[in-house]
């Protein structure tokens, strides 16, 4: 049975959901901006998710490691975004037979994510691959990922969207337009990066319209702005305008899973953060396995869009893998860093070695083993 439950200090907005106040780094200093993000939470039993608020499980994932050290009484928090980790562990049966208790908590943005662990409201957070250096940038140090998912290639379903009829056919006729993205998260990045492949300066040559991400797609809809990065729900949502580029060859297809260090140092949390480690791995490589009912599920079930569209844009996205934290997975996230500091997007280098904690590669290699999952080689 899942039970709602609502973040402490969060108040009802007019659409009846809930939202709060939530950090997000200033990346030209180290203040913390307040912006409004949703913040409603549901808890997991041991017996895992099932009941009227839930999907029941299409599968019976295999679990290839063992959690006999958790002791009985552990308790769990994840910070994610759209469901986007507990909706897979559930239709997986990755969250069945749980040896601890696991509450889900889903924000807006994965500065909100950073921000909920900070605080002590969450014990892991599910984010992309700009939040860390950004953050790191801004002067956290306490965060950690012991998890990471790539897919390389891809676009990451983020698309930079002009007004029809605007006249903007290239990034290049942004100059002096109003571009609208979320700041602090890839979207952000790839934001700067098109802008600097286009020879425009991100900070000097557009008008920067920085909103909270579940806001931009409704400020482009009412044309308050020229442009903006719209994630690929979004876009479908917004009536598929004009794209002008995407995120293929600056996104790196990175997802994370991130921890505070001090929570690596309670033995209890720490073996199951490790055992939620390898139950996401499973979960990730049930959705490769079962692309239909995840389109059906995910995008049609709990986004709104139609099978046609969602699977069109599964199609274009792909799925990523999760890989060991090792020499060359560090090295192409250190490629997000270096590219965050090229573009002008942050001012301070950031060697992501010291953000990263491979202690699980056994569990994550295990459980792909155990799927047949085979990563290809990242680049």
């Amino acid at each position: 049975m899942i039970r709602r439950l609502f973040a402490v200090g969060a108040q009802h907005n007019h659409h009846g959901s809930t939202t709060k106040e939530q950090a997000v780094p200033n990346t030209e200093g180290s203040r913390w901006l307040l912006l409004p993000a949703l913040a409603i939470a549901f808890a997991v039993s041991g017996c895992g998710l099932s009941g009227a608020d839930g999907q029941d499980a299409l599968a019976e994932a295999t679990i290839a490691h063992s959690s006999d050290d958790i002791p009985e009484g552990t308790s769990l928090v994840v910070a994610e975004q759209n469901a986007s980790r507990s909706l897979p562990l559930q239709l997986s049966g990755a969250t069945e037979e749980l040896p601890y208790s696991l509450e889900f908590a889903d924000f807006s943005g994965g500065p909100a994510v950073i921000e909920a662990l900070r605080s002590g409201a969450a014990d892991i957070g599910a984010i992309g691959e700009a939040p860390i250096p950004l953050a790191v940038a801004s002067g956290v140090t306490d965060i950690v990922a012991i998890g990471l998912e790539a897919n390389p290639g891809s676009s990451g379903g983020y698309f930079l969207a002009t007004q029809p009829g605007s006249g903007i056919e290239t990034v290049a006729d942004l100059k002096d337009k109003k571009v609208a993205y979320p700041p602090g998260t890839g979207r952000h990045m790839i934001v700067a990066g098109l802008l600097a492949r286009a020879g425009l300066d991100p900070k000097t040559d557009i008008e920067a319209v920085e909103l909270a991400g579940a806001e931009v797609a409704p400020t482009f809809a009412s044309g308050a702005v020229d442009a903006a990065i719209l994630t690929g729900v979004q876009y479908y949502k917004v009536g598929s305008p004009p794209i002008i580029g995407d995120g293929t060859g600056i996104n790196t297809g990175i997802n994370t899973l991130i921890v505070r260090r001090e929570t690596l140092e309670d033995p209890a949390k720490a073996a199951a953060i490790g055992d939620f480690v390898g139950r996401s791995v499973a979960a990730n490589n049930w959705i490769t396995a079962h692309p239909d009912e995840w389109v059906d599920a995910y995008y049609v079930g709990t986004q709104g869009m139609t099978p046609e569209d969602g699977k069109s844009l599964l199609d274009h996205i792909g799925t990523g893998k999760y890989y060991p934290i090792d020499e060359k997975s560090t090295a192409l996230f250190q490629t997000v860093a270096d590219g965050l500091l090229e573009t002008g997007t942050m001012a301070t280098a950031v060697d992501i070695r010291s953000y990263v904690d491979g202690r699980y590669n056994d569990i994550v290699d295990a459980q792909n083993n155990a799927d047949g999952s085979e990563p290809q080689p990242l680049p």
